[in-house]
């Protein structure tokens, strides 16, 4: 994951708001408030995600092989794509998503398209929703979350 100067200020931004909304007796509100930003950087991401992904260029790629996750009692799998570019440069490259099965069988030549600007950047083609799926997730978990705490808040007073 590359950390953007927008995500950092994120991260002061919000512990400010809660340091000040505590301060304040208002907690809640500062966790709306937080909410609600959040949701402005992650519609940034998206854009941004989606920006990239307009100039891309498919390829045929071939899988040769996974690298599994590290993280005990939950497998999971990143497969590592060897393809060539369009000026001839072989790029070897590890997926960014990780996948509870092996998709494909080393060997596989799936479409990918890469970022042509970040060659080591690729996606497969038939699966470009996974590069932002996490994103949409927060957004709508969250909302449920903070209208359960503006409904309290509402219903408080």
């Amino acid at each position: 994951m590359k950390v953007e100067k927008i995500d950092l200020a994120w991260a002061v931004a919000s512990m400010f708001i809660v340091g000040i909304s505590f301060r304040k007796g208002m907690l809640i509100q500062g966790f709306l408030l937080i909410y609600a930003l959040m949701v402005v950087i992650f519609i940034y991401h998206i854009l941004m995600t989606k920006k990239s992904l307009s100039g891309s260029i498919a390829v045929y790629g071939t899988v040769v092989d996974y690298h599994e996750s590290n993280v005990p009692k939950k497998k999971g799998y990143y497969p590592v794509v060897r393809y060539e570019t369009e000026t001839g440069r072989e790029i070897t490259s590890v997926y960014t998503v990780e996948d509870r099965q092996m998709r494909y069988e080393i060997g596989d030549e799936p479409m990918i398209c890469y970022d042509p600007d970040n060659p080591m950047f690729f996606y497969f083609s038939d699966r470009e929703d996974e590069l932002v799926r996490d994103y949409y997730r927060f957004i709508v978990f969250g909302g449920v979350i903070a209208a359960t705490l503006l409904f309290y808040l509402l219903t408080k007073r």
